[in-house]
């Protein structure tokens, strides 16, 4: 059976156990819509301009957080290989960074900025990434052959000729698993931080907001949705580029596959 047949299936089961539990005793008083009403409303919210601004201005602050966030955990993990000596300190400013609780830094940073900023979307999404991609980054680079390692040295290579001549290619995939990882939780952290800014007027998490003022499950379930495919979309599409950008990865299982 092909994976995406699985895939179907699982949607399939969600759909109707959702269906079940929307006209049970836990979905009373329309705190669980219905499939349909869902459907109905995401019907008239695609023709909404208003929609796809929230959606646009909110993946453009996931975004800008993605690219800072990524940027800072690869200048940790290159700095790692230069220096290994500074591997635990690089580590623990990654733990660190997992650990700390948006819904506490965001206020914090949402007092700091001005009204009407995207400051705490753009921050939250990029301290939601460093985490994952300083692991996978120095895992990557830290997993290069050591054979071909020892060629780079035997012919007076630095350290620097590793790093672009191995060691890249070699982290290539752990990196992309990693980029993968982090595109749908950057989007999270960009939708949580406009919870806390001030003076916006549109993205996702302003109408999540406005929806929940007026008690409107309905809407919070379309909006729910809506960040679930813009990031499973993000998702996918790094998972293609690292298709693209690193075939060997996959190719080895088609072939043992094959065999």
């Amino acid at each position: 059976m092909p994976p995406w047949v699985g895939g179907i299936i699982g949607v399939v089961l969600i759909v109707v156990l959702w269906a079940v539990v929307a006209v049970s005793p836990f979905g009373r008083d329309g705190a669980i819509p219905t499939p349909l009403d869902v459907l109905q409303l995401f019907g008239r919210a695609v023709g909404d301009p208003s929609y796809w601004e929230a959606i646009g201005v909110t993946s453009l602050a996931a975004g800008e957080g993605y690219l800072i966030g990524n940027g800072v955990a690869l200048v940790l993990a290159l700095i790692v290989l230069l220096v290994p000596r500074s591997e635990g300190l690089a580590t623990q400013l990654a733990v660190v960074t997992s650990c700390l609780p948006l819904t506490a830094i965001g206020p914090l940073v949402a007092i700091m900025s001005q009204a009407g900023s995207r400051t705490t979307s753009v921050f939250l999404a990029a301290l939601s990434v460093v985490f994952t991609t300083v692991i996978g980054s120095i895992l990557g680079l830290k997993s290069a052959n050591t054979t071909q390692l020892d060629v780079v040295r035997a012919y007076g290579g630095s350290r620097l000729t590793e790093i672009r001549k191995v060691r890249l290619i070699a982290a290539l995939p752990s990196l992309l698993a990693a980029l993968k990882i982090a595109a749908p939780a950057a989007f999270l952290g960009a939708v949580l931080g406009e919870y806390f800014a001030v003076g916006l007027d549109s993205g996702i998490g302003v109408l999540l907001l406005n929806a929940q003022f007026y008690n409107d499950a309905t809407r919070v379930w379309v909006l729910a949705i809506t960040s679930g495919a813009v990031a499973g979309a993000a998702y996918f599409l790094i998972d293609r580029i690292g298709r693209l950008l690193t075939p060997w990865s996959a190719g080895d299982r088609t072939r043992k596959a094959a065999f």
